[in-house]
């Protein structure tokens, strides 16, 4: 027995000394620098490290590097980064706008009005042109399962990245905490995005300080360093011609001296050409380039990469690990994210400009606030040919009703046309009251009744050519009884190529609740719909039909109904789109009318639209059944929009029979 004991006992020593004898793997790091959009091409370069057999023990980045770092750290394979970065809406995940999805009717409408809506800032949360709320709305799905405070060395693959703090520009290196944190402070560029607060601190993108940290990968332990760097030539004078150059010459001239430093302790060093690119180069065209060129550089160097792994005695053999992270939840939980139209100090501002009405400017801003129950109020100003102010305070009561009161008053100055001629000229001022004890707004549905109390005080009117009766221009007050419900499941407010829209108002007019000039009072409905058959991939059927009805003795002036641009209310309340018509075209009250649209995707925001219009007004419902009673109007346009982030810009060349001549209408920002 105790010679068994021995043998055991030996063969276990020398068992042991083998194992001493057989020399560790030297560990690899991968170094990712900064760079803004240029950084796309560290997944190219990532996919051939990988090709090559080469495993990847630590990564390091800063900023676009710390993004796509910590991706591949946590087990998101070069392919699927590659799928992330190509399906991003980059011009609204760099901003605060809030993906249509989450929110209601009423906030989308909030968001297709103002060009710039940017969340009030307090004294804690810093200062940026961007919050960075869709930014975190992306890293908590990206990152799901990594979200909670932890060891970055305990990450499947050991991570690090750097952050600049902005009150004493220290470089802060992040070995552990809340990877989301880290990743988000290492990306704030100063002056666009807000910055990061910890503590005491103010942290801002790791690019002022050490945009390509080689030197922590060697803290870490790494044997070996893989760098992928965005360097181009020095810029000049005349190349610093923009905010995005200026901000990265800062980066440059900041990190000089380190950088050199740690390419010095680099022992392969992929340097992308970035030419034609910057950090700014967020456009589909330009990652799929970026992302190639990463990989171009990486193949190029394909012999030192083979080389370095013989070098080192990497078995020829080994490949990463393949590495399993958590499944997200469903889409559908992303509602519960933040968004900046939801509980939100909010202010906006947007400009239009069209030949109908020429330019107009509107400044709005939205200030939740809590006085025994939730509350919002929130206001308006309206400068152009049409001025208007407006202020609402809503209610928010536990359950599914938000009372509001409302009150607005308009300085307007109007033309009428009929048949392309300018026949009268109205200048008034109005002032309304609105109480709606029922206001629901859903995801797509929205649904309001109340009172409203109008004021028209009319300063002068010129009559310009004889031939049109629209009533006198004595000043009135007139109450409604008013009900309008909308259900909107389009997947775009302006260019849908899927889902419906359909509203419905009815109106009950009076001048003292119950008559009006001691008769009955005035019925006014109107309703639209329109829905959208996809026909191929770019390609949309948009049908629409809508019309409106007046029933009464007569109508009032300020209830006439206008034919005009391709938008519902462009002008006036009651104006009504039709094509080859750029003016308030007064026509018979009661109109009914149908649309066929083609929508056709040029490109990714550009838009082609060949529309024709055919409608029949009448002037009371018994000439409906009387067509020598009906006039019966066609139209027809071809336009062009490129949806830019002030909203669309575009114009249409059209022509219609009410008019008998070609019309054009340009048109440049939101509708409001």
């Amino acid at each position: 027995m105790k010679q068994r004991q021995k043998l055991l006992a030996v063969l276990f020593l020398l068992a042991s000394l083998c194992g001493m004898a057989q020399p560790e793997r030297p560990k690899v790091a991968v170094v990712l620098c900064g760079g803004g959009a240029k950084g796309a091409a560290h997944v190219g370069a990532l996919k051939v490290i990988e090709e090559a057999g080469i495993p990847i023990d630590i990564v390091c980045g800063t900023s676009m590097g710390a993004l796509i770092g910590g991706l591949y750290s946590i087990g998101w394979t070069p392919e699927e980064m590659d799928s992330v970065l190509r399906s991003q809406e980059w011009t609204t995940l760099l901003t605060d706008r809030v993906d249509p999805a989450t929110l209601n009717i009423d906030k989308k409408r909030l968001q297709n009005t103002y060009a710039l809506w940017h969340a009030i800032s307090t004294k804690e949360e810093g200062g940026g042109i961007v919050r960075g709320i869709n930014l975190d709305r992306l890293f908590n799905q990206l990152l799901y399962g990594y979200l909670d405070s932890i060891d970055f060395y305990s990450l499947p693959i050991p991570f690090a990245c750097v952050a600049t703090n902005l009150i004493d520009n220290a470089e802060i290196d992040f070995h552990h905490g809340y990877l989301k944190q880290a990743m988000r402070s290492s990306m704030s560029i100063p002056g666009v995005f807000a910055p990061v607060r910890m503590g005491d601190m103010l942290l801002v993108d790791g690019g002022l300080r050490n945009n390509y940290p080689a030197d922590i990968a060697r803290e870490m332990g790494a044997d070996i360093v893989i760098g992928v760097t965005l360097q181009g030539d020095e810029l000049t004078a005349d190349d610093i011609t923009h905010t995005v150059t200026v901000l990265e010459q800062i980066v440059d001239i900041n990190c000089r001296n380190k950088y050199q430093y740690n390419v010095n302790h680099t022992d392969l060093l992929l340097n992308v050409d970035i030419t034609g690119y910057s950090a700014a180069s967020f456009t589909d065209d330009a990652i799929a380039t970026l992302i190639a060129r990463g990989e171009k550089v990486a193949r190029d160097n394909w012999e030192a990469l083979l080389d370095l792994r013989r070098r080192n005695g990497i078995d020829s053999t080994a490949r990463p690990a393949t590495l399993r992270r958590p499944t997200p939840p469903e889409e559908k939980h992303r509602v519960l994210e933040a968004s900046p139209l939801l509980g939100e100090r909010m202010v906006g501002a947007a400009f239009r400009f069209d030949n109908e009405e020429n330019g107009a400017l509107r400044v709005g801003a939205m200030l939740p606030y809590h006085w025994m129950v939730p509350m919002e109020a929130s206001a308006y100003f309206r400068l152009g040919k049409r001025s208007q102010f407006h202020i609402e305070n809503t209610i928010f009561p536990s359950g599914i009703t938000s009372p509001a009161v409302a009150y607005s008053t308009f300085h307007d100055d109007m033309d009428y046309y009929v048949s392309g001629r300018r026949m009268i000229n109205v200048r008034y001022n109005r002032h309304s009251l609105d109480l709606y004890p029922i206001n629901s707004r859903f995801r797509r549905y929205e649904l309001r009744a109340g009172l409203r109390w109008d004021y028209y005080h009319y300063d002068d009117h010129t009559l310009i050519r004889r031939g049109i009766d629209i009533g006198d221009f004595t000043n009135a007050h007139y109450f409604s009884l008013n009900v309008q419900t909308q259900h909107n499941s389009e997947n775009h407010w302006y260019f849908p190529s899927s889902g419906t829209r359909i509203a419905l108002r009815y109106a009950y007019i009076t001048d003292n609740l119950l008559t009006y000039n001691g008769d009955q009072g005035m019925h006014d409905i109107s309703a639209h719909w329109r829905i959208n058959l996809p026909l191929a991939s770019r390609l949309t059927l948009q049908p629409m039909a809508y019309g409106r009805l007046f029933i009464g003795q007569e109508q009032p002036l300020p209830f006439a109904t206008l034919l005009g641009s391709e938008w519902f209310g462009n002008v006036s309340e009651m104006q009504m789109p039709f094509d080859g018509v750029t003016d308030n075209e007064y026509v018979d009250r009661n109109l009914m009318a149908l649309r066929l649209q083609l929508q056709y995707r040029l490109f990714k925001n550009h838009y082609l639209h060949a529309r024709f219009t055919m409608a029949s007004s009448f002037a009371h419902l018994e000439n409906f059944e009387k067509p020598e009673d009906l006039v019966n109007l066609f139209g027809g346009a071809l336009a062009y929009f490129y949806n830019s982030f002030f909203g669309p810009i575009g114009f249409n060349i059209g022509y219609s029979n009410l008019l008998d001549k070609p019309t054009f209408y340009l048109s440049l920002g939101h509708h409001f």
